[in-house]
């Protein structure tokens, strides 16, 4: 308790009162428990309750970091802690603890769970718990980092399996929350862990630098201080300039030299300076001459203090870019664009007198707080609120409210976890809408991840993308900064190959529920056309025999289920004949009429040749350089006098007609899904010239029911070719060809020729 009262001297008498009742509460529960290491346990709740007062945290969380062990290892009770300490307390350590409780009566009740499924269930509870009340997430933290602190005393099988638990989930979300000073030491101490060797030998490869280090370090800060304190601007708006030197840290430096390929001498900001200013708060406007001085409105005073943090921080910047030469490119600005943690700060890589490449990171006080405390620096006590005042829409919107959706819509707790670290806990971009508004995706998304992020509708009808001003195909991988405008068609739809470019969980699981309701209609119309025409063929009354009551009875004799849906999807699918419900409909009648012959229908109209441009329906000819088939992103180009004329995007031709012609003559466009859209490709089957190669790719045709146009077989070099023309219903179509060709002993590739230009690619490949 020593180390935490000179934390909470500053807090009111009757708070302190309630933290030391909570800590003798504690260490009653816990007394004569000792934990791994031999330490009291107490020792424990006392550290994860130290490290959550330095981050500023509300007198509920420190309590609740005291207490947040006690209902899972004592004889505590919930209520027992609501009687002594408040609902707000108790809410928070429930969500600590029935995490835990939930997984072990899940264990019990099936003793062959995997400890892997015993981890996702107690993350999804733990993760759903935070969005109730993140002050639950920020304990979760504190008590993983005491817990990684001291992890030496673990067995190694356990440190491996907490350390990658730590590094996948506690860390990123530490990130998110913008709790800067808790992310990197998590990463730090789960590196140490998993790797080992590769964290000794970095540790030791910096240790022999480090005196030179601290040296340049030393040089570079007098020299910053002495100009930022001369600077006649920041004397008269700053209160106070705080100019320190800090190393990157481990993982960071790790991480980057894997990512990269670069050297440790070659990573230009192992050395860093912060530059933290205290703005002046500003003079309220004087009073006219015998009038009384009126206070500015709170909310222009809040904007112009906001200005002013903004105006000390780049006047700070040009002043090191005046010192010292910027290295190009190596200028971030996370005050105009935060990141979506809420993180700002100036970064600039500039060379210092000592030749050295120097990270200088310029930041406002407050700016600081949220940098190293994130979420819990919006919280801290300020002008007597309290904390459950200041829990704003600001801390519950965006990724929280994200994840209250992810709960309804993945049940399982293993793709639950996978979908939070996938899509909300690992690297991010922020875009911008053609209105301004910001949109936090994660790092790879596309346009269609955008679309279907704004609204499920403007992903549905997508048909282009302009990013930048700029059209881009829907695979193109967005940017930092990025402005995107999302092309779109009345009655577009889906299609399929978005699948193999989308990156959220969210857009994925909207294009394939698009599918499945889909194939589900067209299911439901085939069962139905089935039986509507076997009764016609035999002359029944069709429209008394398929009215509803009739049906539904057929459906519970033959299927269990009153639902007519029912039987027309087992119809479709094969599990009952027509002849079969014909003779439940009406079996009498079935027997008594015989079959006729029905009318030959008329062919339906076929729909070749037309696609959608800029949301048009509108004829269109394949170009022969590249041969588009369905699913392939194309773009329709303007020929004189021969209407449109649809390319790849990627086409040599379709490349130089956007670089050379107008941009009016070169549209997006995108395929009539009701269309007939089959097509005549060639491949090229390239393998090892081995004795049956030939036999074994023909038989795969034949096993797909596949007749092949033509067939070419050769040998050049090592290799052997075979040309196969034939048809093909589109991209999906023609991966899954592919895909079947490859698994022939000896394959090595499968490419897609096209008519003229003879250009190859991967058959399948999705443009990117």
């Amino acid at each position: 308790m020593q180390a935490l009262r000179p934390l909470i001297a500053e807090r009111s008498a009757q708070e302190r009162v309630r933290i030391e009742a909570a800590y003798e509460f504690s260490r009653d529960a816990h007394v004569g428990v000792a934990r791994k290491s031999g330490e009291p346990y107490i020792t424990h709740p006392v550290a994860v309750a130290v490290l959550l007062a330095e981050m500023g945290m509300d007198s509920d969380s420190v309590i609740a970091g005291l207490l947040h062990d006690t209902v899972e290892d004592t004889s505590v009770t919930l209520e027992d802690i609501e009687r002594r300490f408040g609902a707000d307390v108790r809410r928070i350590v429930e969500g600590e603890t029935k995490v835990s409780k939930l997984a072990k009566v899940a264990k019990a009740q099936d003793p062959d769970r995997s400890l892997s499924d015993e981890q996702s269930e107690n993350m999804r509870k733990l993760l759903i718990a935070m969005t109730s009340d993140i002050r639950i997430i920020i304990v979760k933290l504190a008590d993983r980092l005491h817990n990684m602190r001291t992890l030496a005393s673990m067995p190694p099988i356990k440190q491996q399996r907490i350390a990658r638990e730590t590094m996948e989930i506690f860390a990123p979300l530490a990130h998110r929350l913008g709790i800067g000073q808790v992310k990197w030491e998590l990463e730090d101490l789960s590196f140490r862990y998993l790797e080992p060797e590769a964290y000794e030998d970095l540790q030791g490869r910096l240790r022999t630098r480090q005196e030179e280090r601290e040296e340049h370090i030393r040089s570079a800060l007098s020299q910053m201080n002495e100009s930022l304190a001369e600077d006649l601007e920041l004397e008269e708006w700053v209160d106070d300039i705080n100019v320190s030197g800090r190393s990157k840290h481990l993982w960071s430096i790790y991480t980057k030299m894997q990512k990269e390929g670069k050297a440790l001498e070659q990573i230009f900001d192992l050395l860093a300076i912060r530059v933290i200013l205290t703005p002046r708060p500003l003079a309220q406007p004087a009073a006219p001459p015998g009038e009384q001085a009126r206070p500015r409105d709170p909310k222009k005073q809040e904007r112009a203090e906001e200005v002013r943090e903004k105006r000390v921080c780049y006047h700070s910047l040009s002043i090191v870019h005046s010192m010292w030469t910027p290295i190009p490119g190596r200028f971030k600005d996370y005050v105009a664009v935060p990141k979506p943690n809420g993180y700002q700060s100036l970064h600039t890589t500039v060379i210092s007198p000592s030749g050295q490449p120097v990270e200088v990171q310029i930041r406002s006080r407050r700016m600081h707080e949220v940098a190293e405390f994130g979420v819990a620096a919006h919280w801290m006590y300020k002008q007597g609120e309290r904390l459950s005042d200041k829990m704003g829409d600001r801390q519950k919107e965006g990724w929280l409210e994200r994840l209250k959706q992810l709960q309804h819509e993945i049940l399982d707790a293993s793709d639950f976890v996978d979908a939070v670290k996938d899509d909300l806990l690992g690297g991010r971009v922020v875009v911008f809408t053609p209105r301004g508004d910001t949109r936090d995706l994660p790092s790879g998304s596309t346009p269609i991840d955008f679309a279907y992020n704004v609204h499920s509708r403007i992903g549905d009808t997508a048909t282009g993308a302009r990013v930048n001003g700029s059209i881009v195909p829907l695979s193109y991988k967005l940017q930092n900064g990025d402005m995107i405008e999302i092309v779109t068609v009345k009655n577009g739809t889906p299609s399929k190959g978005w699948l193999s470019f989308a990156v959220t969980r969210s857009a994925r699981t909207k294009i394939r529920h698009h599918f499945r309701a889909e194939e589900r209609s067209e299911a439901l119309t085939h069962g139905h056309d089935l039986l509507e025409r076997y009764l016609r063929k035999r002359q029944l009354p069709v429209r008394q025999l398929m009215r509803t009551k009739l049906l539904e009875d057929v459906a519970d004799k033959l299927t269990g289920n009153r639902n007519p849906d029912d039987l027309y999807l087992a119809l479709h699918a094969g599990k009952l004949t027509t002849g079969t419900v014909a003779r439940t409909l009406a079996p009498q009648l079935e027997q008594e009429r015989p079959p006729a012959r029905s009318p030959r229908p008329a062919p339906a109209r076929s729909q070749d040749g037309q696609v959608y441009v800029e949301g048009v329906l509108t004829p269109a000819k394949r170009g022969m350089c590249c041969n588009p088939i369905s699913g392939d992103q194309i773009m329709a180009y303007v020929t004189r006098g021969r209407g449109y004329t649809i390319h790849r995007i990627d086409c040599p031709n379709m490349v130089r007609l956007l670089k050379d012609e107008p941009k009016d003559r070169c549209r997006p466009a995108s395929w009539n899904p009701s269309a007939s859209l089959n097509s005549t490709v060639e491949l090229d089957v390239v393998g090892v010239d081995r004795s049956g190669l030939l036999a074994d790719v023909l038989a795969v045709l034949v096993a797909q029911k596949r007749s092949p146009l033509k067939i070419e077989a050769a040998v050049r070099g090592p290799s052997a070719h075979i040309l196969l023309r034939l048809e093909i219903g589109g991209q999906l179509d023609l991966s899954h060809l592919a895909d079947a060709i490859k698994l022939v002993d000896g394959v090595q590739d499968v490419l897609r020729v096209g008519n003229k230009s003879g250009r190859a690619i991967p058959a399948g490949a999705r443009l990117r």
